[in-house]
């Protein structure tokens, strides 16, 4: 996508819509709702492009980027649920090629029979590009239900079906393709207004589209390669003089079937929002990150080290945000972030400035 084509895009979406007191009066008699979601546009500056593990590979650009969309919602007695498409499209200045367009289509179903609620998400995630790593495809199903008997207790099960799938039909990138499935369990308690606790433990099974490899490193079995995940998350939601924060304690623990891929996981991460002003608030964020093999994985092209995501594991973060309109809204923002290499043992580091308006419908 051309800059000027961006610009035309962005100067269409941002001519408000009109409607009539007939309308109105419909919209509020039909199950039915439709709207715009908000419009985002801006810039951001990365400084590992093609996230490299060496500081002499490092490739910095800026990037223009457009998120925009729309939401069909339906609400009838207990049953409500909505239809929301969202696009995205980041043009790189210098590296064309890595400019991407995203498509997101989620459809969302729910059921609040008294204290019990049901839920059912389909998400459709297409990203294209001419950049290998950031041309593939996403699907997920998420099926769940949770419970809030009254008092200071809610109780949540989900079940979720994720894949991903790389257009790139070579073997360094099928082998990336993998499918999730996952079961996920929750218990949130309410001290009170300003405090709740939360646990949730989840159990991944993920099967990627290689073989697995036996402990002597050098036979192929005829086994998929598959790793299953245990997950523990403790959180802490809480106001402490005005701020709001996070506070989130996770324990991950993988068993592989493939040669090298077992490991351990230890996360805390803090995040808090401070709102001086009305119309002004700062959002903090702060991870320490660590991952231990328990022997080194195999250095091979069609053995990636498993899932590989650009922007997951954000160290720290900073962004102010001004509020000064209810349709508009300005925010500045830097982030850090490192995430894990094809390589074994290597982490790419990334560092993101980023500029951007919103403006809601």
């Amino acid at each position: 996508m051309s800059r000027k084509k961006l610009m035309i895009l962005v100067i269409l979406m941002l001519i408000p819509m009109k409607s009539t007191g007939q309308n109105q009066a419909e919209a509020i008699s039909s199950p039915f709702t439709a709207q715009l979601e908000p419009i985002e546009f801006g810039f951001r500056f990365d400084d590992n492009v093609y996230r490299s593990v060496s500081a002499n590979g490092r490739f910095s650009d800026g990037i223009y980027l457009l998120n925009a969309g729309g939401t069909l919602g339906f609400h009838w007695d207990v049953f409500r649920g909505d239809l929301r498409y969202r696009l995205g499209a980041d043009q790189y200045q210098l590296y064309s090629s890595v400019s991407n367009l995203k498509n997101n289509f989620t459809l969302f179903l729910v059921s609040e029979p008294g204290p019990f609620s049901f839920y059912y998400k389909n998400e459709v995630y297409l990203r294209n590009s001419q950049y290998s790593d950031f041309d593939y495809s996403d699907l997920e199903n998420l099926l769940g239900a949770s419970w809030s008997p009254g008092g200071f207790w809610n109780y949540g099960l989900s079940y979720k079906n994720y894949s991903r799938e790389y257009y790139d039909k070579t073997d360094a990138y099928q082998s990336r393709n993998f499918v999730d499935q996952a079961l996920l369990l929750n218990v949130q308690r309410e001290i009170d207004e300003k405090f709740s606790l939360k646990m949730e433990g989840g159990y991944n099974n993920r099967q990627f589209n290689r073989n697995a490899v036996a402990s002597n490193a050098t036979t192929i079995l005829s086994s998929i390669h598959t790793d299953e995940t245990w997950t523990l998350l403790l959180n802490a939601h809480l106001y402490f003089e005005s701020v709001l924060q996070d506070i989130n304690f996770e324990e991950q623990r993988t068993n592989s079937n493939s040669y090298g891929f077992s490991n351990s996981v230890q996360s805390v991460s803090w995040a808090a929002v401070v709102r001086p002003v009305s119309s002004l608030y700062l959002q903090l964020f702060f991870r320490l990150y660590s991952k231990n093999y328990d022997v080194t994985p195999l250095n091979l092209p069609d053995l990636q080290v498993g899932f590989l995501d650009e922007d997951n594991q954000d160290l720290l973060s900073i962004r102010t945000t001004w509020e000064w309109s209810p349709q508009w809204m300005a925010s500045i923002g830097i982030s850090r972030a490192r995430s894990e290499s094809s390589q074994p043992g290597q982490y790419y580091i990334k560092n993101i400035l980023s500029a951007q308006v919103r403006r809601n419908f």
